[in-house]
């Protein structure tokens, strides 16, 4: 039986860590809190940085009280190289000679600097998505043989997803841990924990876009009946869009902060002088979307997206749904964790914000599914 554990999301302004609990067929939140991002947070090489880090963990995870000792990390898309390639129809060892010549065209940095894993996306469950640390065990432990799929060309092909990260960032992570006498179950992409978390809004026959839109990153992931399909990021999100209402309205970015979850998209606000800030920035990101889209239609098919699945705090800025189904003429629907499970025992205060917890929640299903 795999072991509990707690997801970690240690964000660019806030922390978060949740466990859930699951009974049959019924989830529920045992545990969950949140607290402030240190000045520095988990981007600085100063040892005395990480301790003021694991300090500010600590006093959370006391206050949450958990149960389990073992917890699972998430890197935010800034922080790893995350690609789905298709790959003819391989055995274990040919794939795993073959994906060596693959990530080194894909990965920015010489092997030896990074850690690395890759699934066969088909029949694995999400559990078992690729992970930069999975107790200890190695990638191809994790490797999942689907029936593959033909290609155009008639050609059995399968569809492997590859991630790596810098060994120093996954480093820092289980020095964390072990500052905080935790068990680091696992390390994995932040788009990975949201699919987990949203898998039951995305798992049937349709094709989804989830749209995770971060505090430094955008993330847009492409499921197709449950199974991720494709992965594209940007460096646009919601520090991006503060910045720009600081600069319209000349306000310091604590102010910028507060109107933005006031007022989002509202014309009226202070003359429409919001909304003109927002929208280059969310006009660039649609027009990812929709090349997103277009890729994914040309190889599908012609095959549409169904829906939209918004994520990220940032989507739950005021009118934010409204202006990305306009734009895309395609439904768009928050993501809420807590209601995709049903979960009971969510505090009140919380499930209003739930795309925020979609990460840490994700992370906290890992072991569940």
């Amino acid at each position: 039986m795999n072991s509990r554990v707690f997801g970690l999301d240690i964000g660019t302004t806030s922390i978060k860590c949740a466990l859930v609990k699951k009974e049959g067929n019924v989830f529920s939140i045992e545990s969950i809190a949140v607290a402030p991002q240190t000045a520095k947070g988990i981007v600085s090489e100063s040892l005395v940085d990480l301790e003021a880090l694991a300090d500010v963990i600590r006093k959370m995870l006391v206050s949450a009280n958990l149960k389990t000792a073992n917890v699972a990390f998430s890197l935010p898309e800034s922080q790893v190289y995350t690609k789905v390639i298709e790959m003819p129809l391989l055995s274990d060892q040919e794939l795993s000679a073959a994906l060596k010549f693959e990530m080194e065209q894909y990965i920015p940095l010489p092997l030896d600097q990074v850690k690395t894993d890759w699934v066969i996306l088909g029949k694995s469950e999400s559990s078992d998505l690729p992970a930069l640390y999975r107790n200890g065990t190695g990638p191809a432990d994790q490797l999942r043989q689907s029936g593959g799929e033909a290609s155009e060309a008639g050609k059995k092909t399968m569809e492997v997803m590859i991630i790596a990260a810098p060994l120093s960032i996954v480093n820092k992570y289980e020095k964390l841990s072990e500052m905080l006498n935790l068990r680091s179950e696992s390390i994995e992409s932040e788009v990975i924990s949201v699919h987990r978390a949203l898998l039951p809004l995305v798992n049937n026959t349709s094709s989804h876009m989830i749209l995770h839109i971060g505090s430094n990153i955008s993330s847009i992931c492409i499921v197709k009946q449950g199974i991720i399909k494709t992965i594209v990021s940007m460096s646009l999100g919601g520090t991006v869009i503060t910045r720009a209402i600081s600069i319209a309205l000349g306000i310091d970015s604590a102010q910028a902060e507060n109107y933005k979850r006031a007022y989002g998209l509202n014309q009226d606000a202070f003359e429409g002088k919001i909304g003109k800030a927002l929208a280059p920035i969310l006009q660039s990101i649609v027009g990812d979307v929709k090349k997103t889209m277009l890729s994914f239609r040309e190889k599908n098919a012609n095959e549409a997206i169904s829906q939209v699945v918004l994520s990220g705090g940032s989507s739950l800025l005021p009118g934010i749904d409204a202006f990305f189904t306009n734009n895309l003429s395609t439904q768009v629907v928050l993501g809420n964790c807590f209601a995709a499970y049903s979960m009971e025992n969510v505090p009140q205060e919380l499930a209003i914000q739930a795309p925020s917890f979609n990460v840490v929640v994700g992370l906290a299903l890992r072991n569940l599914l």
